[in-house]
């Protein structure tokens, strides 16, 4: 799609519909308390609020699929994070996340299965819209599979590593916008590290990298502390990078690296060879 207002509000339609399948979604996740909860494992029902929230953020990402070919796959995925983010606004935060009955320490595991729902988002916004305009295929003729295993696009998820650290130093309370901007700030400097790691690759599992790495850490960091999760909130000693919720984190990668990849556009070398 060459004309520049069209590409914009086919992109402002579809990210409004993504957010309103977002904010549907949270409707789903109620908590003890009566509003929604911080995370799905912390729902009444959490089996039935997993079921609603992929079938709506499921359709949410089939929804930016739209775009994806007349595009490009990571303007679908921005797209997609909106609607994830926008699920995430209407969920609790951290001060109610620590005192659900126990569930905090294993969020950590609920962050790692949104990293597989958006790596298989990152992969269908592929397969539907193909290679970025600045990034051929190194083999046009392999599978999508066989392309993102190439080594020199595995390098590019070592870039996820900054990830924590940037949570880390950039999210300083419990509020949600905090959280997903502290999230989002990750997600652009590791598609920055990505394109420097590896320019000319396709960067379709850098989207679902730092959900993945924060995910792992959260469930390292939150063992380590055991029961005393409760105690190290109240006395203001929690460790920042438990503070994200894992929609938060999720919808951060989304969108992150998505505005990172944009971003980083001149990174990207024409003469370099695969």
């Amino acid at each position: 799609m060459e004309s520049g207002w069209q590409r914009t509000v086919l992109t402002s339609l579809c990210v409004v519909a993504c957010v309103l399948l977002g904010l549907l979604a949270s409707r789903f996740v109620g908590g003890a308390y009566g509003e929604p909860a911080p995370a799905i494992l912390d729902a009444m029902r959490p089996t039935a609020a997993a079921v609603a929230v992929l079938v709506c953020l499921g359709a949410a990402v089939a929804l930016a699929m739209s775009i994806a070919r007349p595009i490009n796959p990571v303007v679908a995925l921005f797209a997609a994070g909106c609607g994830v983010a926008a699920f995430a606004m209407r969920c609790g935060n951290v001060n109610m996340a620590v005192f659900a009955d126990g569930q905090f320490r294993w969020l950590g595991a609920e962050t790692l299965g949104w990293g597989v729902f958006v790596a298989a988002a990152s992969l269908l916004a592929w397969r539907v819209g193909g290679a970025l305009p600045d990034v051929p295929w190194p083999d046009p003729q392999a599978s999508l599979m066989r392309s993102v295993s190439r080594r020199k696009s595995l390098t590019m998820l070592l870039a996820a590593v900054l990830a924590p650290a940037v949570v880390a130093f950039t999210l300083v309370g419990p509020s949600k916008g905090q959280a997903i901007g502290a999230c989002t700030l990750a997600g652009v400097a590791v598609a920055f590290g990505a394109r420097l790691l590896a320019p000319r690759e396709q960067p379709v599992l850098v989207f679902a990298a730092p959900v993945l790495v924060l995910g792992a850490v959260q469930l390292v960091m939150a063992g380590a502390m055991g029961a005393g999760l409760d105690r190290a909130f109240a006395t203001g000693a929690l460790p920042s990078l438990l503070a994200a919720m894992p929609a938060d984190i999720a919808a951060g990668s989304l969108c992150g690296v998505a505005i990172g990849l944009g971003w980083s556009k001149g990174l990207v070398k024409p003469a370099e060879s695969a």
